[in-house]
């Protein structure tokens, strides 16, 4: 009865607040900072305050639109406050530039793991001064002091979104960034420290990032009217199959759609498929669903021929048709399944209709082609002739 009466009048004073509470257990404080050097290094700092006894401490960071999370083990020191600085090496891990980071810790004491809370940085390239020009949903960076060359590269988007709405007419509402590099070495040096290499331009789709060049006022409306449009199917057709659905788009079709959208194509393609149709030697297009040759003159007639046939679809079947066949490899048709589906031919039979579309007529029928006209009318004109003088006259 004591002890009972005891528990209670300790309980009254404590609430009445003339006992002193028993101190709780203070939360861990992380406070975090992260540095970089563009393709070279990444720098996560963390203070952490409060810590109880802990076994391990590990950095979780994940980029924006990738599957994986990458994780890191890093020295513990003792103590309940402490600050660690770990670093990540970009020369072996790639990553693509102009991408949100997201990054974590985790805490594993005796008793348990306890997290700290998610933070992101923008992965940017920070070696030139970006100047913004913004339109939604639609954003143009850009370097140096010519803002016409923004304007351009904000024109050819919304007038290459007009192009493709026939065939793509549910995109175009998420975000784009459109990075505008002063040159085509400074282009091919970002991404050589990304571990990618290309000169004419470069698209992230699933960050909706579009890299390309212009050096000037004078050429830059020839030079992203060929890139811009080009990049920027890329990323519209990703969000039109969705991430999971792209690995069954074929490359020819990825790749010819593009180019086909191109407003200043490379006048090199024409003069490629020609003389690989002249010769025999085009490449079959179910040697082109995967990807495209590594040898650059393969790569070259590997475009002009997706261009074309691309082309030849459009004009034989019509833009329903392409949008068709985009919805066929989003509902998960691969390279054949997704033009048979479509069009009720496979995509052997059409290659051969396509080719036979693109030879050259013999010489008996380029003449008539040329000159069947004038030749019906000699023709007529000979009939004619011929029955005015068997005409009998009358007497």
């Amino acid at each position: 009865m004591g002890k009972r009466l005891s528990s209670i009048l300790l309980a009254a004073l404590l609430l009445a607040g003339l006992l002193p509470r028993p101190a709780a257990a203070q939360e861990p404080q992380f406070t975090p900072n992260v540095s970089y050097e563009f393709g070279q290094v990444i720098r996560f700092e963390l203070t952490l305050e409060n810590a109880p006894p802990a076994d391990t401490l590990i950095l979780f960071f994940r980029p924006e639109g990738s599957e994986n999370t990458y994780t890191d083990e890093v020295a513990l020191p003792p103590g309940g406050r402490f600050s660690v600085a770990h670093e990540i090496d970009l020369t072996q891990l790639r990553l693509a530039p102009f991408t949100e980071i997201t990054y974590w810790w985790l805490l594993a004491t005796v008793d348990e793991d306890i997290f700290s809370p998610t933070y992101t940085f923008f992965y940017e390239d920070d070696q030139f001064e970006w100047q913004t020009l913004a339109e939604e949903p639609v954003t143009v960076h850009w370097t140096g002091t010519d803002a016409a060359v923004a304007q351009v590269a904000l024109d050819v988007v919304k007038e290459t979104l007009v192009t493709v709405r026939p065939f793509l007419p549910d995109v175009g509402s998420h975000p784009l960034r459109v990075y505008l590099y002063p040159t085509a070495a400074d282009l091919r040096a970002a991404l050589r420290l990304t571990g990618r290499d290309w000169v004419g331009g470069h698209a992230s789709p699933e960050l909706g990032v579009i890299l390309v060049t212009a050096v000037n006022s004078r050429t830059a409306a020839a030079d992203l009217r060929r890139s811009i449009p080009h990049e920027l199917v890329h990323v519209l057709l990703y969000q039109a199959v969705g991430p999971a659905a792209m690995k069954q788009v074929p490359a020819w079709f990825n790749e010819g759609l593009a180019t086909m959208v191109e407003e200043n194509p490379n006048p090199n393609y024409q003069v490629v498929l020609e003389t690989a149709v002249d010769n025999h030697t085009t490449i079959p297009l179910l040697e082109l669903c995967q990807s495209f040759p590594s040898d650059e003159a393969e790569a070259v007639l590997a475009y002009a021929q997706s261009a074309s046939f691309v082309s030849y679809l459009q004009s034989r079947f019509g833009n329903q048709a392409l949008g068709q066949i985009i919805l066929a490899h989003k509902d998960g048709a691969d390279c054949e399944a997704g033009v048979a589906r479509e069009l009720q031919i496979s995509l052997r039979d059409l290659n051969e209709a396509w080719l036979a579309d693109l030879e050259p007529p013999t010489p008996l029928a380029y003449f008539f082609d040329v000159s069947g006209f004038w030749l019906l009318l000699l023709l007529a004109g000979f009939g004619i002739t011929g029955l005015l003088i068997l005409k009998p006259s009358r007497g």
